[in-house]
Order: structure tokens, then C-alpha cells, then sequence
């Protein structure tokens, strides 16, 4: 009864579980809030494809280099 009254929360986890299985494959959940964020990066970004190069260039040039120790460290709980 619910999906009839919120059909895009629905299909947003819907996608949800579709990426994590389809880009990740195997879910670590010390690495959850990360998944969570990337996935919101790209639901807010899927209709904006106009100059998408030159915009993942100048992301990638702003961004600072991230260590694996960095990438493997434990995620702020805040």
C-alpha cells in the first residue's frame, strides 16, 4: 500500500540495491556511508550530461589525491 503513496522513494532503493549489487557486488558496511554518497552524487547528477567531460575534469583536478590508507580508514560517525 505504501508504494502507492511514495513511488519514487520506492524506486530510488530500488536503484539503491541495483547499484551496490551492480557496481560493488559485495557490500562492506564500513565502507556504507561511502556507497550512500556516491550513489547520491550520481542520482542527483544522471540528467545533467551537458559538457560532462570538461565538468569530470575540472572534479577531478579540485580533488585532492585520496592514499589507500585514507580510503580504508574509518569514516567520520557524524
Amino acid at each position: 500500500m505504501s508504494h502507492h503513496l511514495f513511488p519514487w522513494v520506492h524506486i530510488t532503493l530500488s536503484n539503491l540495491k541495483r547499484f551496490l549489487l551492480g557496481t560493488h557486488h559485495q557490500v562492506d558496511p564500513h565502507h556504507l556511508k561511502r556507497y550512500g554518497a556516491e550513489f547520491a552524487y550520481r542520482l542527483n547528477r544522471r540528467t545533467r550530461e551537458v559538457n560532462l567531460f570538461q565538468r569530470l575534469a575540472r572534479a577531478c583536478l579540485a580533488t585532492n589525491t585520496v592514499i589507500y590508507n585514507d580510503l580504508v580508514a574509518m569514516p567520520d560517525q557524524t
